[in-house]
């Protein structure tokens, strides 16, 4: 629908505009929704008087930190919260900022779906913490079911949905060609790592320096956060 035409035009609905208040214009006249909230892949317009009121910028939202802050890419801007800086940037913007979020009626996509060639589960985020437990466990998936690809996030693991649960496997459990796997790493320096067996944490040995191993994942949050969760043939380590 939209199209980069030089610093600050945009092909919209076939016509080439330039300004904010056209976007808006063309926007509602094709009836497209007008939010509060913003969701990745919506146009953002910006107010940076903090009225809610004026139309003086614009960006594409490409993440949502949270309830009220958003990463975008905006053009005609630069190193702080106002326009005209010149530049193609990735900025984080807050909601005080905002006029409204458009929401354009993008084609909607085929979804892709994989088969699991082992059992697996779904995890809340993208690592497992079988010691600390910090990535919950959602649901256990057999040999044959199907999920919904949504994201692979390109270090072995992907965000899918099966029924009405949404979270992370393992890419190594599906059927579907390209996804990314897990990295091999080797070590640098000698380091301690801490075995993990039988559900149960044994006390630290030495890997020593050259040791190549598999990162299976990084620990986000909980007990072993900034730890790395790694396999060395089949046995499994903390680091």
């Amino acid at each position: 629908m939209f199209k980069k035409l030089g610093a600050s035009a945009l092909f919209c609905e076939g016509r080439k505009i330039a300004s904010c208040g056209s976007v808006m214009s063309i926007m509602s006249a094709q009836k497209h929704s007008y939010k509060e909230t913003p969701k990745k892949g919506d146009l953002v317009i910006f107010d940076f008087s903090g009225n809610h009121k004026a139309h003086t910028h614009i960006g594409l939202v490409t993440e949502v930190i949270n309830s009220t802050t958003f990463k975008t890419v905006e053009g005609n801007t630069g190193n702080s919260d106002y326009t005209n800086g010149g530049y193609v940037l990735e900025q984080t913007r807050y909601n005080r900022q905002v006029n409204c979020f458009i929401r354009p009626k993008y084609k909607a996509e085929k979804k892709k779906t994989a088969a699991l060639i082992e059992d697996g589960t779904v995890y809340k985020y993208a690592y497992k913490d079988p010691a600390g437990k910090s990535s919950k466990a959602l649901k256990k998936l057999k040999k044959g079911d199907k999920v919904e690809l949504i994201a692979d996030d390109g270090y072995g693991w992907s965000e899918v949905k099966s029924g009405n649960t949404t979270g992370f496997i393992m890419n190594k459990h599906l059927n579907t060609e390209g996804l990314s796997k897990f990295k091999t790493c080797t070590v640098r320096t000698a380091v301690y790592v801490q075995p993990y067996k039988n559900k149960k944490l044994y006390p630290e040995r030495k890997l020593a320096k050259g040791t190549k191993y598999t990162l299976i994942c990084e620990i986000e949050n909980g007990d072993f956060k900034g730890k790395k969760y790694i396999g060395i043939d089949k046995n499994r380590y903390y680091i």
